[in-house]
């Protein structure tokens, strides 16, 4: 069975919304760390708003960012979404109930499942236990106002598996469902 991955931008006080405040922490450190996560997976899971960003930048980066965006670019996307009726950019609109239809993307064969941002969606798979891994990436900044991880979600208990801090203070944790809470 695949595993479905999360990375997020997090700041320290929960936001994930509009991540421009990540700019001044990015290093070669964090980048390969996304590179790896990357290239082990096979397709990218988005809600709408994710995806129409991703949509609309990556196709014009790829000469910038070499390789990571030639697989951004190429590999299959997924999209939650109950408003749009098309997709363009590899990608398939998830069509019913979203739980339901990333359970099945799961069964399928192939390498991991990545989402990036995605707040809304991704409360809606933790609370289905459908993540089998967080990678959060705390960044030493206040935002203050925005969108915040976990909004709508009941106690969630995950594990620590891995923690990196980078050089310019951003913390990589990567958390697990605990014993109990395993993904369905």
């Amino acid at each position: 069975m695949r595993k479905l991955k999360l990375a997020m931008y997090v700041s320290l006080d929960g936001v994930v919304e509009n991540p421009a405040w990540t700019g001044p922490f990015w290093n070669d450190q964090l980048s390969e760390l996304q590179a790896d996560y990357l290239f082990a997976s096979d397709a990218l899971v988005l809600g709408r708003v994710t995806y129409e960003g991703f949509a609309a930048a990556w196709p014009t980066m790829e000469e910038s960012t070499g390789e990571f965006g030639k697989k951004m670019n190429s590999m299959p996307k997924y999209v939650a979404s109950r408003t749009l009726n098309e997709a363009e950019w590899n990608a398939t609109i998830i069509e019913g109930e979203v739980a339901a239809e990333v359970a099945k993307l799961k069964e399928r064969s192939g390498g991991d499942l990545l989402i990036y941002g995605s707040g809304d969606l991704v409360d809606e798979l933790t609370r289905h236990g459908l993540i089998d891994e967080y990678r959060l990436m705390v960044h030493p900044v206040v935002v203050g106002s925005g969108k915040r991880l976990f909004n709508e979600v009941t106690t969630t208990t995950l594990g620590l598996v891995e923690s990196t801090i980078t050089d310019t203070g951003v913390c990589i944790l990567t958390y697990a469902p605990a014993a109990g809470e395993a993904a369905v």
